[in-house]
């Protein structure tokens, strides 16, 4: 992967461009191989998430931005606007989507490790289309760790995004 950066190191330059700048994104998807303009880049779906009713614990809610990242190169590439709509899915924009993983729940050594593991995954996708190889094996056991990873309500919008042709 010469000409391609990790995805660890793309991931956090996105966590350090976003995450001080959208003071009110308090969550960000894990990466999400996306296909545009001839070239891969990582997406992350970025929005709101938060314990209003501590009975319910940490919400989320659809994601409100679509951030995307050049794959080779790390550099930030755009940041969209979205809605549910924009994926094609019906839910409430306004509205808590369930549970999510709270950040201190991300800062746990089961969590990171599965991460790596997502990571190394991604990097054996990206690295596969690169050279023209098959890639389905290591795309289904990248898919296999964002269900373990990414917050469950967030499900259908990767599954809409995930290899997408993104414009």
């Amino acid at each position: 992967m010469s000409d391609q950066l990790s995805t660890s190191v793309v991931t956090a330059a996105a966590r350090n461009l976003i995450g001080p700048s959208l003071q009110f994104a308090n969550y960000m998807s894990p990466p999400i191989p996306v296909v545009g303009e001839n070239r891969l880049f990582f997406a992350f779906l970025v929005g709101r998430g938060e314990a209003v009713n501590p009975e319910l614990g940490y919400q989320i809610w659809p994601p409100s931005l679509l951030a995307l990242f050049d794959g080779g190169t790390g550099q930030f590439h755009e940041l969209r606007a979205v809605s549910p709509a924009y994926f094609s899915l019906e839910q409430a924009p306004d509205q808590p989507m369930g549970k999510g993983l709270s950040p201190p729940e991300k800062d746990a050594t089961d969590y990171l490790q599965n991460e790596l593991h997502l990571f190394q995954c991604c990097d054996n996708v990206i690295a596969a289309i690169r050279t023209k190889q098959p890639y389905k094996d290591a795309l289904k056991e990248y898919d296999d760790y964002f269900r373990i990873l990414g917050d469950q309500a967030l499900l259908p919008f990767y599954q809409k995004l995930c290899m997408a042709k993104v414009a």
